[in-house]
């Protein structure tokens, strides 16, 4: 009954924290949500606790009552040691109303579990008839424990066992106890089960007890509680059955006890409270202290068990993210770079010194670059490079420009940067060549890769609720399909991809179209980091944790991720970040200059090594040694 009633409190718990978080939905709501299913967890165990869980043991059954057993004796036996107290007088009354309302004379004395006062009841009981001048006789059924048996330091075999199995007489099994100076109390000890676990045989120990039964005024048997086999045993000599049972109790116990006895053969015929016995379910303290603990029991399970499904979503959402192979390494030494360089006739001295990068301390920082790639997922169309620090220092974010022209490891020759994203046949993919390049130029090893599309760029930003775009006139690009009005609005994702992407913005001015000032990639590059910053600092602020789980999942289903990327390093990832804030972010901007290629191509050079820029910021990130070079042996 116990375990219906907090499975129907815990289930109409978690359904009331459904209901207010579906009404609250973020994590203050989950912690209210928590408490109110908490609260109504509690106050339905209540209610079931006043209507059908634990209560006076005389409402729960139609048996009469014994006696009660005051709580706290002077000792476990006050009737031998001390017969003038409380408790022995109550033993003594119900020694007498035990005979006045009950039937039968050979009765089995049975509690709720071991611990309840069963034994003590019986030796008190046959102590106290005995003293009446009642024949009485005391028999150990409880074989496993024996605690009458050592209590009377008797010996313990031959006795009950040795009886039913007819390898004792009755002669051999008795004892008599010297309880007075004029008192003898029979005693009858459990005996020794045998190696094959033969304990009691029903039959041959009604037989053997006969004279016993016949000439005795009460029979007292201890037994042990919940051994069904034994109780079916003793039950073929036994007329009853008295319940030793706490001052409170539960329907569903009484019930089982009542049962249990019924099955054994000696039904129930009356009951015996013992006050000093603990009750289910910590009676003993108060209903509503009861209530409160359960209260914060539950609070804390569905909180629990809200953070285990939402982990389980999260888990499930990452283990779908698309995954990339990433081995700069094998790259490298498969794309060895010729002895000399790679020579490019429109690249002068000035110009090949600033590609060659001065290696960083890559144990100091954590990189990831992260790439957006164009409708035919062969060139880069987003490029860039995020450093954390490992020693807390607000982060490095380097935007690079698509059209930056450095060699390549693959043609052997200089190509814009982008086109590494091509890959190199079947020996090196895509992403592995774009990040070789990247670490070709800037020193920095790269650690993770996060490759999006447009339309995974365009999912996260709606997932995060748009961004802001101010403008001061009306903007287009028809080639990027930008169109936006005056003044600041909240973009959705496709209009930051166009407004990001685009590279010849005209803007409205007294009704004329005309090209923006300064526009150019690098413009472009101003662009994605804005809007990658301020998408970063929503991404930060989660209002519950089914926000982060969306979230989690649009940036799985938007993201390609290299193979060696796992949960605990994206966990690690955002736990160094959290406290960062998007304004504080450090960006590198990678100084050009425009340059026309022999093929008439535009490209843009780069005029400082990237090592210089870096070491302006975070010279700890350098390799120490002269810049421009390789750094000591």
């Amino acid at each position: 009954m116990f375990a219906l009633a907090n499975i129907v409190a815990v289930g109409l718990g978690l359904i009331a924290f459904a209901v207010v978080l579906n009404s609250w939905n973020s994590t203050s709501g989950a912690l209210v949500a928590a408490g109110v299913g908490g609260v109504v967890a509690a106050a339905v165990w209540l209610v079931w606790n006043r209507l059908v869980g634990l209560r006076p043991v005389g409402k729960l059954t139609g048996l009469p009552k014994v006696g009660s057993i005051p709580a706290d004796p002077p000792r476990p036996t006050p009737t031998l040691t001390d017969p003038g107290s409380d408790a022995a007088r109550a033993y003594q009354r119900a020694a007498s109303r035990l005979e006045a309302s009950t039937r039968g004379r050979v009765l089995l004395v049975s509690g709720m579990r071991p611990g309840q006062g069963a034994t003590t009841a019986a030796l008190n009981l046959a102590v106290a008839g005995t003293y009446a001048g009642r024949r009485v006789v005391l028999i150990d059924g409880d074989v496993p424990r024996g605690i009458l048996s050592s209590f009377g330091r008797t010996g313990t075999k031959p006795g009950l066992v040795e009886l039913s199995s007819g390898t004792a007489e009755l002669s051999e099994a008795a004892r008599l106890w010297s309880i007075g100076e004029k008192s003898r109390l029979p005693f009858i000890p459990s005996g020794v089960a045998d190696g094959n676990g033969t304990r009691l045989d029903g039959g041959g120990l009604a037989t053997a007890m006969e004279p016993v039964t016949t000439a005795a005024d009460l029979v007292l048997i201890d037994t042990a509680a919940g051994d069904d086999e034994a109780l079916a045993a003793l039950g073929e000599v036994a007329d009853g059955t008295l319940l030793v049972v706490p001052r409170a109790a539960n329907r569903a116990t009484i019930d089982e006890l009542e049962a249990r006895a019924r099955r054994s053969g000696a039904p129930p015929v009356g009951y015996l409270i013992n006050e000093a016995a603990p009750s289910p379910a910590s009676i003993d303290q108060h209903p509503i202290l009861r209530s409160l603990k359960r209260a914060l029991a539950t609070a804390l399970l569905v909180l629990l068990a809200y953070g285990v499904w939402t982990g389980f979503q999260i888990w499930g959402s990452w283990r779908g993210v698309e995954r990339e192979g990433l081995d700069v390494q094998r790259a490298e030494t498969l794309l060895e770079l010729p002895a000399e360089g790679i020579v490019d006739t429109a690249i002068t001295d000035d110009v090949a010194a600033a590609v060659t990068a001065v290696p960083s301390n890559e144990s100091d920082f954590l990189s990831v670059l992260i790439v957006g790639s164009d409708l035919s997922g062969s060139l880069a169309d987003v490029i860039m490079l995020a450093i954390v620090p490992a020693n807390g220092d607000d982060p490095v974010l380097v935007s690079i420009p698509r059209d930056l022209y450095l060699p390549n490891r693959c043609t052997k020759s200089y190509t814009k940067i982008n086109a590494n994203l091509a890959g190199c046949g079947d020996d090196v993919n895509g992403p592995t060549l774009l990040a070789l390049a990247v670490e070709d130029f800037t020193g920095i090893p790269v650690d993770h890769l996060a490759l999006f599309t447009f339309d995974g760029f365009e999912e996260i930003i709606d997932e995060v609720g748009g961004i802001e775009i101010c403008v001061d006139y009306p903007v287009r690009d028809s080639k990027s399909d930008l169109d936006l009005p005056a003044g600041c609005t909240q973009a959705t994702g496709e209009q930051a991809l166009a407004w990001v992407r685009s590279r010849r913005t005209q803007e409205l001015v007294d009704g004329r179209w005309r090209t923006m000032s300064g526009v150019s990639d690098l413009t472009r590059n101003e662009r994605q980091q804005e809007v990658l910053l301020d998408m970063f600092s929503k991404l930060r602020n989660f209002n519950s944790p089914a926000d982060l789980t969306r979230t989690v999942r649009s940036l799985t289903n938007a993201f390609t991720l290299d193979d060696h990327f796992g949960i605990t390093d994206a966990i690690g990832l955002a736990w160094d970040m959290r406290e960062i804030n998007p304004a504080t972010v450090v960006t590198i901007d990678i100084p050009v200059q425009a340059q026309t290629t022999a093929a008439g191509a535009a490209v843009l050079v780069p005029t400082a090594p990237f090592n210089e820029l870096l070491d302006e910021i975070y010279p700890d990130l350098v390799v120490s040694g002269e810049l421009g070079s390789a750094p000591d042996e």
